[in-house]
């Protein structure tokens, strides 16, 4: 799970959740959760580099707002199968 700053907190439910995380993932649930994961892997590859995808984690959590949070909500209701 993202660890999103309160300012870019936003409460969705599970269903608009799932459908960005859809979205995301060009209608495929799954991809678009690893997706999201490899965007935050790829910024955090990126950091201190001349070519640097975000300048710094504010910057990425502005761009990503929306799917961080969809993400989270996704994840914290889909670990229930799994427990």
């Amino acid at each position: 799970m993202f660890r999103i700053p309160h300012f870019y907190e936003e409460a969705f439910c599970y269903e608009d959740a799932v459908t960005i995380m859809k979205a995301f993932g060009r209608g495929d649930l799954l991809e678009g959760m690893k997706a999201m994961d490899r965007c935050w892997e790829e910024y955090l590859a990126s950091q201190g580099k001349d070519n640097a995808r975000f300048e710094d984690d504010d910057a990425f959590y502005e761009n990503y707002c929306y799917e961080v949070n969809a993400f989270n909500k996704v994840f914290s209701e889909m670990k229930k199968l799994f427990v």
